[in-house]
């Protein structure tokens, strides 16, 4: 606030949430990113989240990762249950921060 920003874009931890990848949301993690927009919001800056920026749960990269044929599903339930805790308050939502830097750094051999 005492920057005089207006808009802050910050990215949702996909392992802070769901240390396993899957099941059973961590409410601390959950309370950490409602109240950050709460305090964004109580000071007018317009909160700008990115669901996926690059952190996967290590779970899930064990099971194979995006090559996984269930990792779409996954994401979507993530996806899902974030924005029905935090999209009441969130209008700008991005999916994934630069796809292409992680799918070429991570999964294309050259």
């Amino acid at each position: 606030k005492e920057l005089g920003i207006k808009h802050y874009r910050f990215s949702v931890s996909w392992p802070r949430l769901f240390p396993n990848g899957t099941g059973e949301l961590n409410q601390e993690g959950a309370k950490f990113y409602s109240d950050l927009i709460d305090a964004m919001l109580e000071n007018g800056i317009e909160p700008y989240m990115t669901l996926f920026h690059w952190d996967y749960p290590t779970a899930l990269e064990y099971r194979g990762g995006w090559l996984n044929p269930e990792s779409p599903k996954w994401f979507a339930d993530y996806a899902e249950i974030v924005m029905r805790r935090l999209g009441d308050r969130v209008k700008h939502v991005m999916t994934f921060n630069e796809p292409q830097c992680f799918i070429n750094s991570g999964y294309i051999k050259i």
